[in-house]
């Protein structure tokens, strides 16, 4: 599948200065950019760029050109480095294979191939690529565009290997099926209920950042209930999951957590 190149300047500028260079036709545009163009939905903020060779190398050169704004950040233990470019967000991350220790959020991890970068990824269609120079979107797993199409969340690998890497990627598996309004693949219903209990391991604020996410989009109803129904909140927020069941009394026909939901899909729709 081949598109138009992007005409974000910020994409335009790095194009440009990497032409010359070693990383001509080794970046690419990765992630949810891709799947929201795709999808015709609005783009993130925040660029993400997957590099074959060093990220690192790639920013450093970008702020020795001054493409970009200022210093670079470097975060070398992962093969990552953000840089802003004409006032966004631009993260690079060398193609990467990465390993967890049982209870350890932090990874080990070594250069590796693209397509073993797109393997560690949460869904396929998180796993699609854009060329930077050529606008041809790239499915090196082969599923992810197909995925897209007929609305299907799949995980690259075994989901429960996939969630036993990060387990907040069952809060965004919940997230993205209900924003795109997607299907679970088969097994991955049942891999999230089997590895719920691994979300205790999370920080806090993790777990707030997706929930945010959820309540601020107007499928925010539907998508706390799949984290009901799949014994997700009950391990990170049990004091919510506890008002299931118990009732209002008077003319209240709803018991509490289903007046919540109602609550919360009325705000949605509020112009405030």
């Amino acid at each position: 599948m081949r598109r138009p190149v992007s005409p974000a300047p910020q994409l335009e500028l790095l194009k440009d200065a990497l032409t010359k260079t070693p990383f001509k036709d080794r970046v690419f545009l990765v992630g949810g950019c891709v799947r929201d163009r795709l999808l015709g939905t609005p783009e993130p903020d925040d660029l993400d760029l997957v590099v074959q060779g060093s990220a690192l190398e790639v920013a450093k050169l970008l702020y020795k050109l001054r493409i970009a704004d200022g210093p670079h950040a470097v975060y070398a233990r992962f093969g990552t480095a953000m840089v802003m470019v004409q006032g966004r967000r631009i993260e690079l991350a060398t193609a990467r294979a990465e390993s967890y220790q049982p209870g350890s959020r932090k990874p080990e991890v070594v250069p590796a191939s693209l397509e073993e970068d797109m393997l560690r990824r949460d869904f396929t269609i998180n796993a699609l690529m854009e060329s930077l120079w050529t606008g041809e979107v790239i499915d090196l797993l082969g599923r992810g565009l197909a995925d897209l199409k007929q609305g299907i969340l799949r995980t690259p690998r075994d989901p429960l290997l996939t969630f036993a890497d990060d387990p907040l990627r069952m809060l965004r598996a919940v997230r993205f099926k209900h924003r795109f309004t997607l299907t679970y693949a088969p097994g991955l219903e049942e891999a999230i209920q089997e590895k719920a209990s691994e979300c205790r391991h999370l920080s806090q604020e993790r777990i707030r950042d997706e929930l945010v996410k959820m309540i601020l989009h107007p499928t925010g109803p539907a998508a706390l209930e799949d984290l009901r129904r799949l014994g997700l909140i009950e391990v990170f927020a049990p004091e919510l999951a506890a008002m299931k069941g118990v009732e209002q009394g008077g003319a209240h026909h709803l018991d509490v957590w289903d007046h919540t939901l109602l609550t919360l899909g009325k705000a949605a729709t509020l112009d405030l």
